[in-house]
């Protein structure tokens, strides 16, 4: 008896959180046809990450939804960390290296709406709620998987790609047998939300107090969230009693009358999965990893995950790369995931002390850090968080002093003046592929010997001249070409001579189908 036809797709999406939602929206823009399914009736109410980092705007702007999300936001925010009544540190950043400020905050649910809304500008893009995902197969080309329906009704699909959005406790992780490695947090922290929060700060606070550590964080619509860490002999119980959760606030500065419409005790856990690929199945957000939430950092990951990997299975499906190009998917997060882990946990030591000797030791060195302005100002500047640059990857290594330099980098987005035009965000201009820059070129066509190459004819860079605002964020005063992927790092810089032109078309080919390397 013949089997009946599988329902195909190139890409289906397990989970209709942040991250799935901005993957489902970049697959539209690069035009694959993908399936996301959630077994929720709908989209979460609840306001669980708070934070936006100007490198998650950035990937709202590859959305095409910066505006809309812009929109929501409290934005550019300062972070206090404070010791009783002593100012330990202020963190206020003026510079904007991404084009958005480093700190700001998000009602979880309307940019969940936005994701979604932003999902019906692609036909190809299915968005199915009330479907759980049963079972996985991977086959040599292929990924076939059963869901049930809300209904109990069971479906078979394939697909060449499985993506897990699926959260913490992922079901495709656990299936693959794929470890978390890393820690989970002794302390227990009560999360509440309030609504209608009279306070007009909009300062994070961090109460560094060994006697209860805390935080306040402001959120758009006189919304905030207070984060106060359970002491020994403490049970969840005792600390959501409405009083106490009112005292807690008051004794934090904050209304003696909040209206809370949360509250939930969470602990938290800084573990990233031995891999975020096996075979056809990859893992993002917290699928991924697990990120405490000092650095706000949790959310912002996983759009970097989805942005890291969307055009790279664009370009695989196309078969304009080979499948080795999606290894270094894992490569590049990971690594980057890792460090942005170790951050977070180094904002937590700072704010979670409960010794006093320890917090009289933390307070000093502070003290000593503000008495320098270098210091100080490195503080201030959040230079501390670790640049967006990858070590291992799909880059170009080697070559020219300039390429040592630059490749791996994320290129930084100034705003660029135009004749005639309001300025614009570098990243408007660039659009959604490759790019190929010329820096510091006085010729008059500054692309002759490159445009008409194979690779690069089939590569189709937009093939732009760097205007000076580019020159001056890269720091570069020689003339050179300038390769950025589309999720805005640089693969390579080389010099405008036909051997380091060659070196970079040589490195490339390492990844390119070999349907494109006919020379």
């Amino acid at each position: 008896m013949m089997q009946a036809a599988r329902e195909y797709f190139a890409v289906i999406i397990v989970g209709a959180g942040p991250t799935g939602l901005a993957l489902g929206n970049l697959l539209g823009i690069y035009g694959l046809d993908a399936l996301i399914i959630e077994s929720n009736a709908e989209l979460c109410a609840e306001a669980r990450a708070i934070s936006l980092d100007d490198e998650g705007l950035r990937v709202c702007q590859a959305l095409g939804l910066a505006e809309e999300v812009r929109t929501q936001l409290l934005y550019n925010l300062e972070a206090h960390y404070l010791s009783g009544k002593r100012l330990l540190s202020k963190v206020a950043p003026a510079r904007q290296p991404n084009g958005f400020p480093l700190i700001s905050t998000f009602h979880q649910p309307a940019f969940e709406a936005t994701l979604l809304e932003g999902l019906k500008r692609f036909p190809a893009i299915t968005l199915e709620f009330g479907q759980t995902l049963q079972s996985f197969v991977q086959e040599t080309e292929n990924v076939l998987v059963s869901i049930r329906g809300s209904d109990g009704k069971v479906r078979q699909l394939a697909c060449a790609y499985l993506l897990a959005c699926d959260g913490a406790k992922s079901m495709v992780r656990r299936s693959l047998q794929l470890s978390m490695r890393g820690e989970t947090y002794t302390q227990r922290w009560l999360v509440i939300d309030s609504m209608a929060d009279p306070d007009p700060s909009t300062a994070i606070r961090f109460f560094c107090n060994p006697g209860r550590p805390a935080v306040t964080v402001p959120s758009p619509g006189r919304r905030r969230r207070w984060e106060f860490m359970l002491l020994p002999g403490e049970t969840e119980e005792m600390l959501k009693r409405p009083e106490r959760m009112q005292a807690l606030i008051s004794q934090a500065g904050g209304t003696t009358r909040p209206q809370i419409t949360r509250a939930v005790v969470y602990t938290f856990h800084a573990a990233t999965a031995s891999t975020f690929q096996a075979g056809r199945v990859f893992l993002l957000g917290d699928a991924a990893h697990l990120m405490p939430p000092f650095g706000g950092q949790g959310m912002n990951c996983g759009l970097r995950d989805a942005h890291n990997l969307a055009w790279k299975l664009h370009l695989v499906t196309r078969k304009l790369a080979a499948q080795t190009l999606l290894a270094t998917y894992t490569q590049e997060r990971l690594a980057h995931t890792r460090q942005m882990l170790y951050f977070s946990r180094f904002l937590g030591s700072i704010i979670m002390p409960t010794a006093q000797p320890i917090a009289i030791v933390r307070d000093a060195l502070f003290g000593l850090v503000n008495a320098t302005p270098a210091t100080r100002n490195y503080l201030s500047q959040a230079a501390i968080k670790p640049a967006p640059r990858y070590k291992q990857g799909f880059f170009m290594r080697g070559g020219s002093r300039a390429n040592r330099a630059l490749a791996g980098l994320m290129l930084p987005q100034p705003e660029i003046s135009l004749p005639n035009c309001p300025p614009h965000l570098l990243d408007d201009l660039l659009g959604s592929g490759f790019v190929l820059l010329r820096l510091n070129s006085a010729a008059e066509q500054p692309f002759a010997g490159i445009e008409e190459r194979p690779i690069w004819r089939d590569l189709a860079p937009r093939m732009l001249v760097g205007d000076h605002e580019v020159r001056a964020a890269l720091g570069v005063h020689e003339d050179l070409f300038v390769l950025v992927r589309p999720d805005r790092y640089i693969y390579a810089a080389f010099p405008p001579t036909q051997s380091a032109s060659r070196a970079c078309e040589q490195s490339l080919k390492s990844y390119l189908s070999q349907e494109i390397l006919t020379d």
